[in-house]
């Protein structure tokens, strides 16, 4: 680990609020990764919440929070990729993963050893679905996506409907009973 500089690691992090989501698409409103990020955590929140407390699972809420907000922080040095070409190829998905995670560890390196270590293995969970806390951050990530999409359509961008299509197929696949009673209320007003 280098130097401690939570000046340049601040710096680098804000640049998420610059970050435009779905650049390939025409957009009615722009959507900056922080604020996706933010959304994400409020509703990996609820959703961990609503997996205790309605269907009785035990879950690290805290590692959820934290997992949520930095689940897209490398985003701040490789812009936001294109979900289409990500993940085209499985192996291009897993070189992007690690290219990602070189470039967050570079980031985390302006932070205490103890606190980056901490946040590179949070990060790492966002993306294990075989926990249901990485579960609930992948259903936000999705969720959020979702919302968003919505958004979109209902204001008259069209072609955001396929997109919503994809993303309701991506929860359907998603085993949580709160992802599950989400999407029946969800699909109620579609």
């Amino acid at each position: 680990m280098g130097k401690i500089n939570l000046k340049n690691f601040i710096e680098r992090e804000r640049r998420l609020d610059r970050i435009v989501r779905f650049s390939a698409h025409s957009r009615i409103r722009d959507q900056s990764v922080s604020e996706h990020s933010f959304h994400c955590a409020i509703y990996a929140m609820i959703l961990a919440d609503m997996e205790e407390k309605i269907f009785g699972k035990k879950v690290d809420k805290e590692r959820v929070l934290k997992s949520a907000l930095l689940h897209d922080l490398e985003e701040c040095l490789t812009g936001d990729i294109i979900h289409s070409f990500k993940y085209t190829d499985k192996n291009l998905a897993g070189e992007i993963e690690k290219v990602g995670q070189r470039f967050l560890l570079g980031l985390l390196d302006n932070l205490p050893p103890k606190i980056s270590k901490n946040y590179l293995e949070l990060w790492k969970d966002s993306r294990d679905a075989k926990t249901i806390e990485g579960k609930i951050v992948e259903a936000a990530d999705k969720l959020e996506g979702l919302f968003y999409t919505l958004d979109e359509f209902s204001m008259g961008n069209k072609k955001f409907k396929n997109i919503i299509k994809i993303y309701l197929e991506l929860l359907g696949k998603i085993n949580l009973g709160s992802v599950k009673l989400i999407l029946k209320e969800i699909k109620k007003g579609i």
